[in-house]
C-alpha cells in the first residue's frame, strides 16, 4: 500500500475509533486513553516485533517530551520517521 493511501485509511481508523470511544459510557471514556495505549502496543509489537515496537513509541516519546502532539485531524505515520 502507497503511503498515502496507507495514511487515508490511518485517517479513517483514527475517525472512527473517535467516534466509538464517544458512544462510550462516561466511567468507560475515563480509561479509554489507557485502553487504546494498550491495545495499540500489543497491535503494534504483534506487527512489526518488539523490538520496532519499541523504537516507535520511543520516537513517540521523544516528540512528546518536546511538546509535539500528533494531531487528531491528521494521521501521523510513526514510522515513517525511520527515513
Amino acid at each position: 500500500m502507497h503511503e498515502p493511501e496507507r495514511l487515508a485509511h490511518l485517517k479513517q481508523a483514527m475517525d472512527l475509533i473517535a467516534e466509538a470511544v464517544e458512544r462510550l459510557p462516561e466511567a468507560c471514556r475515563e480509561v479509554a486513553a489507557n485502553a487504546l495505549l494498550n491495545i495499540a502496543a500489543e497491535t503494534v509489537a504483534d506487527d512489526v516485533g518488539c523490538t520496532e515496537a519499541g523504537r516507535i513509541f520511543s520516537r513517540l516519546g521523544d516528540l512528546l517530551v518536546r511538546g509535539h502532539r500528533p494531531p487528531m485531524s491528521k494521521a501521523l505515520s510513526l514510522s515513517g520517521f525511520d527515513a
